[in-house]
């Protein structure tokens, strides 16, 4: 059954979608291999990706980051796959690959599907940035149209900037598992000990909508 989803990226270029491989590697692309669009389901999580992959900690270094939301309309012809703790070993994962800071096994499972001709071409993960906030992955090419115009093809996305300028939540750097953190990522430890790890998005109060 057909499905539609509201997700969102930071990106500050003209186009936040890949419609050639990507320019560098990801979770689930290597360099070099074909387009790879990474969407989120919750609108901080991109914000929670960036730092991460910036390693920006603190808040004097968070709230230099100025970069462009864009809100992106994906519709499907089927609901996507979904990889979870508990289904990753009949993807020839363990758990913690999902989230873990070696991407190779994420990366490999990717590669495989693209490859193969019944391959899933879009499925949804855990936010290895933000725990207990998940991401959809589409390994096609996509192209960015008009938010309200209807797409003529699988990769035309309805797509329009949310923010020009914005900068992160307040906070939201505190709730970020970085790499090399030296503790365990909390949904999969949650997971882990039989426990359900449930997103709490930082308070919204005065003072943080002070530039």
């Amino acid at each position: 059954m057909p499905v539609e989803y509201v997700t969102f990226r930071l990106a500050n270029h003209e186009t936040p979608l890949w419609a050639v491989a990507n320019f560098s590697a990801g979770r689930y692309n290597r360099l070099g291999t074909g387009p790879t669009q990474y969407l989120s389901f919750h609108p901080m999580t991109p914000w929670a990706e960036i730092l991460r992959s910036e390693d920006r900690r603190t808040r004097d270094r968070a709230l230099l980051l100025r970069y462009p939301l864009w809100a992106i309309r994906v519709q499907l012809e089927d609901e996507p796959t979904e990889l979870t703790f508990d289904n990753a070993g009949s993807f020839g994962l363990a758990p913690a690959d999902l989230v873990a800071d070696d991407q190779r096994p994420c990366q490999a499972l990717a590669e495989g599907q693209r490859s193969a001709a019944d391959g899933i071409r879009a499925f949804v993960a855990p936010s290895a940035a933000l725990p207990g906030t998940r991401n959809l992955v589409v390994l096609d090419a996509a192209v960015v149209t008009g938010y309200e115009v209807d797409p003529v093809g699988p990769e035309d996305l309805p797509t329009a900037m949310a923010a020009q300028g914005g900068r992160c939540p307040d906070d939201l750097w505190t709730l970020v598992h970085y790499r090399g953190a030296g503790t365990p990522h909390p949904a999969f430890d949650a997971w882990d000990g039989g426990d359900e790890f449930v997103f709490a998005e930082p308070p919204v109060i005065s003072t943080s909508l002070v530039p």
